[in-house]
């Protein structure tokens, strides 16, 4: 490959490192006049059957989608380009000129507390990024942070989902699956193995890295907790207890006893740097929760008792039998809002006392709409419009078999009821009923997916062919509550221009 132009623009200069899910390189860009250096990720996937590789670039297209936007962040490299050639896939990042902290925490070495809380800090802000767009690294180790020579900055490097266009093999019904579990063994907790990372796996990793720091020890060398399977590494660091035990709060054998997300973790990091911050924050938090209503989620018998104090014994009385009644008896949703969006071509009624969210995030949802009681379910019903580039083209039959693959694999006990052709805005389209589990609250939800392919370039928002997509949601058991004003009021009025 040295020496190699790809894409007609970038030359190959050297290699940077070289794994089981494809090659690095030093490039730099014909196309700019002081040749900018930067990074080429060639990933190769495991089977190059036409199955295979057509989940691939739906894969790869949707991935690129993330990391372009995850770019936006100073603490992640840019996205310049992705492409495809000759079967296999590449991504073309900013080039960080630095170090990866490989160099800094190794065996034998250990770093100060002070060093290793001024880490944590830096890593969980731009963690904390990540995990806002409900995405997971998934491979966090010292040699997936780099610290840039100019200015000491950290950036996270490597996402893990990237890895999964090289694991992957498609069978013959479509279905894909991935041969092995993306991340790295040591950093790894228990539900990442087993292929079901969560957004505190990436916790468990980091505080896996500021254990190595603070002991010296590399991961797969500290023992284990017989009794109860939590790693045993205080005895050989010298730190003290505050910072130890927000540690091991990172890393506690079951993910739900760790910090759920980066940015709980960095709440409790700054407190050790500033003290007198966490106290106001804990005020503010206590004062904000009642008006969440997030008491709703926790053990039911609690829920009821905070609640018949808040609202008194009739006011609790008057919302059980509100969530009871018989959906017969509620009256027509009347009259109807019509929600219109300019940049895709798009117009839908809506029931009046629905509330519209309009919203642009990284997976293409454009607009979300509500019932008025959804906020008191655990799982909100909620109906969704998304709009999602798709590269390369692909025929609706195609993008089914990777859309039905992709919940299969990735959606716990998912189960298909029905899967069928249908129109939608006067399009062909495929509509899907399925369900799934979630586990955090033990609830089975229900999904109705309807989506079609549109190819009309002239579009303002529209570049590339694209997906149109519509999914109503809600728990298993209320999913018939509202389903009448879906389809007969918001599916059956959907259109595109």
């Amino acid at each position: 490959m040295i020496g190699q132009t790809l894409a007609g623009r970038y030359r190959i200069i050297s290699y940077l490192e070289e794994g089981a899910f494809g090659q690095t390189y030093l490039a730099e860009d014909l196309h700019l006049p002081a040749r900018d250096r930067c990074v080429v990720k060639q990933l190769k996937p495991k089977a190059t059957d036409e199955f295979t590789l057509r989940a691939a670039r739906y894969l790869f297209a949707r991935e690129a989608k993330v990391l372009n936007h995850l770019g936006k962040h100073p603490g992640i490299p840019r996205l310049l380009a992705h492409f495809e050639e000759k079967k296999q896939f590449y991504l073309v990042e900013q080039f960080i000129d630095g170090r990866d902290l490989s160099e800094e925490i190794k065996a034998g070495k250990q770093l100060s507390e002070q060093q290793v809380i001024t880490l944590l800090r830096e890593i969980l802000e731009i963690l904390t990024f990540v995990h806002e767009q409900n995405i997971i690294h998934r491979d966090l180790k010292p040699s997936n942070i780099m610290r840039r020579k100019q200015d000491g900055k950290l950036f996270l490097i490597d996402f893990g989902a990237v890895k999964e266009i090289s694991t992957q093999i498609v069978n013959p019904q479509g279905v894909t699956l991935l041969t092995v579990a993306i991340g790295t063994l040591g950093y790894m907790p228990s539900e990442q193995i087993q292929r079901k990372p969560k957004l505190a796996s990436d916790i468990y990793a980091l505080g896996m890295i500021a254990i190595f720091a603070l002991t010296g020890v590399p991961p797969r060398k500290l023992p284990d907790d017989p009794q109860t399977g939590e790693i045993r590494w205080r005895d050989r660091a010298s730190v003290s207890n505050k910072l130890a035990n927000i540690v091991d709060k990172m890393v506690r054998f079951y993910f739900s006893q760790r910090y759920s997300s980066a940015k709980e973790a960095l709440e409790a990091v700054k407190a050790l740097q500033d003290p007198s911050d966490r106290s106001v924050l804990e005020t503010v938090n206590a004062l904000q929760k009642p008006s969440k209503l997030s008491y709703l989620k926790v053990n039911p018998a609690i829920s009821a008792i905070a609640l018949s104090l808040v609202l008194g014994i009739g006011g609790l009385l008057y919302l059980q039998q509100t969530l009871n009644e018989d959906p017969e008896a509620r009256p027509k949703l009347t009259p109807i809002l019509v929600y219109e969006n300019s940049d895709y071509g798009i117009k839908m009624e809506y029931p009046s006392d629905w509330e519209l969210t309009k919203v642009e995030d990284v997976l293409g949802t454009i607009a979300k709409f509500a019932p008025p009681e959804s906020k008191v379910n655990i799982i909100p019903h909620e109906v969704t419009i998304s709009v999602e580039n798709l590269t390369p083209s692909m025929s609706l039959d195609e993008y089914t078999t990777s859309a039905v693959g992709e919940i299969i694999q990735f959606l716990p006990e998912a189960r298909i009821i029905d899967s069928r052709r249908v129109k939608l805005g006067n399009r062909e389209a495929h509509q899907i009923i399925y369900t799934g589990k979630d586990k955090k609250h033990n609830l089975v939800i229900k999904y109705m997916q309807i989506w079609f392919l549109e190819g009309d370039r002239s579009a303002p928002r529209q570049r590339e062919d694209s997906v149109y997509l519509v999914t109503y949601q809600a728990e298993a058991d209320k999913y018939d509550r509202f389903l009448e004003p879906v389809e007969e009021t918001m599916i059956k009025s959907f259109e595109v221009e």
